[in-house]
């Protein structure tokens, strides 16, 4: 999603090796002050994220699938859905097909119409109550963060435009923005509307916690099913999705990798890789127009 304007924390230009460090999921669940601090920063850079458009990248991935050049069928199985969605099982027709398995949590991909996308860290586009589950988009929820703190974002707002030729403020890949001169105490952050106790999260998975046991059987089945994995535009230095490239590897399964410097696949050598080092949009868009010459 780079190609998007969206920054990435790991790759060779991320935000992480300036200095931007991630909110840590137990920071989160255990300190109103660090749920302020995560809520008044994302008022300032979520417009932005959210306006983020599909490029060329996910549009061609999207024809590579249409095309049928990308994806892998499974049997579905109970176990793919969680304790929220179990009712779907009885309902499903016994087949899955898993085309893209990406650690994005912005949805570029689902615009851009690939059909068969499992986003492993969740997505950015819903909040969900910690307490009783409930579930709102998270426009609604920005807009009531932006209506009830309107005096806070207004000053923040202008700090930033004020001091943008410093950099005082940065969006950054998870939706928020990097400030400096903050008061976050005078950040006020409803409560989840319909249980009046509980507090709303981004439904992604934040560093420090686990990706759902249901995501990674789904993961791991494609990879035990699939006759080949294409790497795009990741760095793999997170774990949640670095072990299926190597579950792959071991199983020589041949695995592909599209990508701008050096992988933790290649650092920890695995074996059967195939790289490509070269712009991913430019070179996607190629592919497309090369296999639907064929």
């Amino acid at each position: 999603s780079t190609d998007s304007g969206i920054p990435d924390y790991r790759g060779f230009k991320g935000s992480y090796h300036e200095g931007h460090k991630p909110i840590i999921h137990q920071q989160f669940m255990d300190s109103a002050k660090q749920r302020q601090r995560y809520w008044g920063r994302s008022m300032v850079g979520w417009k932005k994220f959210d306006r983020a458009q599909p490029n060329k990248g996910h549009y061609s991935l999207a024809a590579l699938e249409q095309m049928g050049k990308l994806g892998v069928d499974m049997e579905d199985r109970e176990e793919f859905y969680d304790e929220l969605d179990k009712d779907e099982f009885l309902f499903t027709s016994g087949q899955r097909r898993l085309t893209i398995l990406t650690q994005n949590v912005d949805s570029l991909h689902d615009r851009a119409g690939s059909k068969n996308v499992l986003a492993l860290h969740g997505g950015n586009k819903q909040v969900r109550c910690m307490n009783c589950g409930h579930r709102m988009p998270r426009n609604d929820y920005q807009s009531q963060l932006a209506e009830i703190n309107e005096d806070w974002l207004d000053e923040h707002m202008k700090l930033s435009c004020e001091q943008s030729s410093q950099q005082q403020s940065q969006m950054r890949p998870d939706g928020d923005a990097e400030l400096r001169q903050a008061n976050y105490e005078d950040v006020h952050v409803p409560n989840c509307p319909s249980c009046n106790d509980g507090f709303f999260k981004p439904d992604v998975v934040f560093f420090g916690d686990s990706v759902p046991k249901h995501r990674v059987a789904i993961c791991q089945q494609a990879v035990e099913d699939c006759d080949g994995i294409l790497v795009v535009g990741s760095s793999l230095s997170v774990h949640s999705a670095f072990r299926h490239v190597r579950a792959a590897s071991q199983r020589g399964v041949s695995v592909a990798i599209l990508n701008v410097g050096e992988t933790r696949a290649e650092a920890e050598d695995l074996e059967g890789l195939v790289k490509i080092e070269a712009p991913i949009s430019d070179t996607l868009e190629r592919c497309v127009k090369l296999l639907g010459s064929n």
